[in-house]
């Protein structure tokens, strides 16, 4: 089982680059100052319980105040560049991290039988949207995600401030042709909570196989300290604790602490953490563990 974020690509430097392109175009067309729109987007983040809200600009009071009832105008003017902005940026950043897909396809290859499933704290689509977006999403055999983001209404008119491409995909649940189970998880399975991991054994009848189990993540706290307290062998994705100062002052500029807490380990050397079965320093170091641990089940 695997953590997405700062797991199989560097979940960091691709949302501060991709946010921060978002919210330079909002400035430039709206003129809202750019520290305005940074701390009102750490305030609905907050609200929404995730730093991945895909519908921040139409939400911001700044912007509200500057399109007034001209929805169609926002949605035109700010939301869909905006929207642009973001994608354009990902391109480039939106990546795995080295030889994550040719050891996907290794696992595939040697362990056939062995499901590969992801377990974020993202809400689901927007975790299926970046395994698909990295090319990933085809070697996992199962998604759990939490709740998918709430839908955005006018509070005068109650109208729907999404466009109606975008809001049919979410109201269609898009799975983006994954063929795998999908999960969407209540809020309160968020980890460090054991629920989600709870679930995903059962739903694959794991629990009285709990040695035949490897669960890997970035954070010693919420990934490895769940695992340990059920029982899962665990494998500690040191590799996506790397975070560049820039970066990180960066995101916390425009997201709360505790928000940042669901995608990144800010603290993951603490001496007093959790500590893992093994200890990764790339993606494939996954397959000795694998193979440690089938070797420890025979």
């Amino acid at each position: 089982m695997l953590d997405i974020d700062n797991t199989v690509f560097n979940w960091v430097e691709y949302y501060v680059a991709c946010m921060n392109a978002l919210l330079k175009k909002v400035s430039k067309v709206t003129g809202i100052p750019l520290d305005t729109l940074y701390l009102e987007a750490r305030h609905i983040f907050e609200m929404e319980g995730s730093i991945e809200y895909p519908f921040l600009i139409q939400e911001m009071p700044s912007v509200i105040e500057h399109y007034g009832s001209e929805i169609d105008r926002m949605l035109r003017e700010a939301v869909e560049p905006g929207r642009q902005a973001f994608n354009s940026e990902a391109k480039n950043t939106l990546v795995p991290y080295p030889l994550v897909k040719e050891t996907m396809q290794t696992i595939k290859q040697r362990w056939p039988k062995i499901p590969v499933i992801a377990l974020t704290d993202a809400p689901r689509y927007v975790a299926m949207w970046k395994l698909n977006k990295l090319g990933l999403l085809p070697y996992f055999d199962a998604v759990y995600g939490l709740s998918d983001p709430r839908i955005p209404t006018d509070t005068v008119s109650q109208r729907v401030k999404v466009d109606p491409e975008i809001l049919m995909k979410h109201l269609q649940k898009t799975s983006f042709d994954f063929t795998g189970r999908i999960r969407i998880l209540p809020e309160d399975y968020e980890k460090p909570g054991t629920k989600g991991l709870k679930t995903v054994l059962m739903d694959f009848e794991m629990e009285s196989h709990l040695g035949d189990v490897l669960w890997v993540g970035d954070n010693l706290r919420k990934d490895v300290g769940l695992g340990r307290r059920l029982g899962v062998h665990t494998g500690w994705a040191k590799y996506g604790t790397v975070i560049r100062d820039e970066a990180r002052q960066l995101l916390l500029k425009f997201s709360p602490q505790n928000n940042i807490a669901k995608n990144v380990s800010l603290d993951p050397l603490s001496q007093d953490a959790p500590q893992p079965d093994f200890v990764l320093e790339n993606f494939e170091d996954i397959i000795p563990a694998t193979e440690k641990v089938l070797t420890l089940t025979i």
